[in-house]
C-alpha cells in the first residue's frame, strides 16, 4: 500500500503555497494580525505577569493563550476536530537569538537561586517583552506540539486550521483566526523561542508538566474575524 505524502507548506511573497501530490498547489494569501487582536494579547499577557504572577497569585485561566484549534478531519463522520492549544506571539526574526539567549541564561541562574526564588526575575523578563508591541511578528502565531496525536495527523494531511479565542467578561473579546499551519522542528529558532519560553514556567503550578515537545507550529494568518458580542459581531477585520 502506497503511503500518501503529506502536503508541504512554503511561504512566498505574502502567500502560503500548499503543495500536494493529489493536485495543483493551492495558494492562500496571508495577512497580518490586526491591531485589536495584538492589543488584546499584549494587555492580557501583561496583566497575567504584572498583576498576578508577580505577586504569586494562582493562575486559574489564561484565555489569550489557550484558543480552540480546529483542524480538518475527513476520515470521520464529521469533517473537523478540535483541541485546546497553547498558542502565543513570536518575536520578529531579528530578536530571536537575543531573546533565546536571555531565557536560557535566566534558567541557568534559576537552577542556582531556586525555582520559587527566581519567579520575579522570570516574570520581569517576559513582561518586558510584552511591553514592546513592535517586538512581535504579526504574520503568524506559534505553538508547541506535545502528543503528535489527531491534531498533528490532521495537519499533516491538510494544514488549514482555525484558532478561536474567547476572553472573559464583561466585553468577552473573541477572535476567529484562519491560518495555514507549518510544522517546525527543534532546529528552528521559532521553535527554540517557544520551547525556552515554556521552560521558564514549566514547573509553576498553573502549568501541566509535559514530557517532551517533538515539534511546533507556525500558524500563518490568512483571515481574522472579530466574533466579540457587539453590533458587528462576526465581521472580517483582516
Amino acid at each position: 500500500m502506497q503511503t500518501q505524502t503529506p502536503p508541504s507548506v512554503t511561504i512566498r511573497d505574502g502567500t502560503a503555497v500548499i503543495a500536494s501530490r493529489l493536485g495543483a498547489p493551492r495558494q492562500v494569501p496571508l495577512v497580518e494580525l490586526p491591531p485589536s487582536f495584538l492589543q488584546w494579547q499584549l494587555a492580557s499577557r501583561g496583566t497575567l505577569f504584572n498583576q498576578h504572577m508577580a505577586h504569586g497569585d494562582r493562575v486559574t485561566r489564561f484565555d489569550a493563550h489557550l484558543p480552540v484549534l480546529a483542524t480538518v478531519f475527513p476520515q470521520g463522520p464529521f469533517p473537523f476536530h478540535t483541541a485546546n492549544k497553547g498558542t502565543g506571539l513570536l518575536p520578529r526574526e531579528s530578536y530571536l537569538p537575543e531573546d533565546i539567549q536571555a531565557m536560557r541564561a535566566l534558567l541557568q541562574r534559576a537552577q542556582g537561586a531556586g525555582w520559587k526564588e527566581s519567579l520575579r526575575e522570570r516574570v520581569t523578563l517576559m513582561s518586558s517583552l510584552y511591553a514592546q508591541p513592535d517586538h512581535w511578528d504579526r504574520r503568524f502565531l506559534g505553538s508547541l506540539e506535545i502528543f503528535q496525536g489527531q491534531t498533528y495527523a490532521n495537519i499533516q494531511q491538510d494544514p488549514r486550521v482555525t484558532l478561536h479565542y474567547t476572553g472573559a467578561g464583561p466585553t468577552y473579546p473573541s477572535f476567529q483566526i484562519n491560518a495555514v499551519a507549518q510544522v517546525i522542528g527543534p532546529t528552528s529558532l521559532y521553535y527554540q523561542f517557544l520551547f525556552w519560553a515554556r521552560q521558564l514556567f514549566e514547573y509553576d503550578s498553573f502549568h501541566i508538566q509535559q514530557p517532551a515537545y517533538p515539534s511546533g507550529y507556525l500558524f500563518w494568518v490568512c483571515e481574522v474575524f472579530d466574533k466579540s458580542p457587539k453590533g458587528q459581531a462576526g465581521h472580517r477585520i483582516a
